[in-house]
């Protein structure tokens, strides 16, 4: 729980103060974000255990290999296209979550995969 509060926190200082309001899908995506380290962040309206479940489906679906999941810090790691993604989910408010997906493909950044993966993660949220 510490962790998770740290994070948010280092993901307020990070996070650019202005958040585009997108209407995807039924209206599940709140706002969507990039910020500067190629991490895709979306708010969305929906529970964090479901968001959960669907974030952890989404990526062993997409991965190569079997994915390690964190249950008590609600991440996941795995690999897709030879990055390296992780992807993170988090209570935001009541029946609202923060969704976090970055990749590293050898050792850079690289948005490319992480927008993929966050754009399916996002699809299979509005379905």
């Amino acid at each position: 729980m510490r962790s998770s509060a740290l994070l948010a926190l280092l993901l307020a200082l990070v996070t650019p103060g202005c958040l585009a309001v997108l209407g995807v899908g039924a209206g599940v995506v709140i706002s969507q974000d990039m910020m500067d380290n190629n991490t895709y962040v979306a708010q969305v309206r929906e529970s964090v255990d479901v968001t959960w479940a669907v974030a952890k489906a989404s990526l062993s679906q997409q991965a190569s290999d079997p994915i390690d999941v964190d249950e008590d810090l609600r991440t996941a790691v795995g690999m897709v296209d030879d990055a390296t993604v992780t992807v993170s989910v988090e209570a935001f408010d009541l029946d609202q979550t923060r969704l976090a997906v970055s990749a590293r493909k050898f050792g850079v950044a690289n948005g490319e995969i992480a927008e993929m993966v966050f754009d399916r993660i996002l699809d299979r949220l509005a379905h």
